[in-house]
């Protein structure tokens, strides 16, 4: 079985050691916000892989995460 590298990745400019593959929406909002229930943020990522360097992960979504990635969480203003 391969290794797995960890990277680190900035969380709303925490920065998290986390490993070098894909993370999903939901572990993403665990970390930004540890108490949080539902599908009510917006998670945005900055210095992603080379095909997809920003964009908006969706409630459900995963994206391969890479070394210095840059992760902002906010909530959506609705419940």
């Amino acid at each position: 079985m391969p290794e797995i590298k960890n990277v680190t990745i900035s969380v709303n400019t925490i920065d998290r050691v986390v490993p070098h593959q894909k993370i999903s929406y939901a572990t993403l909002i665990g970390m930004a916000f540890p108490n949080a229930t539902g599908a009510n943020y917006i998670v945005k990522y900055y210095k992603g892989n080379s095909d997809n360097l920003t964009g908006t992960l969706p409630p459900g979504g995963e994206v391969m995460v890479k070394d210095g990635m840059d992760f902002r969480i906010t909530g959506t203003g609705e419940s």
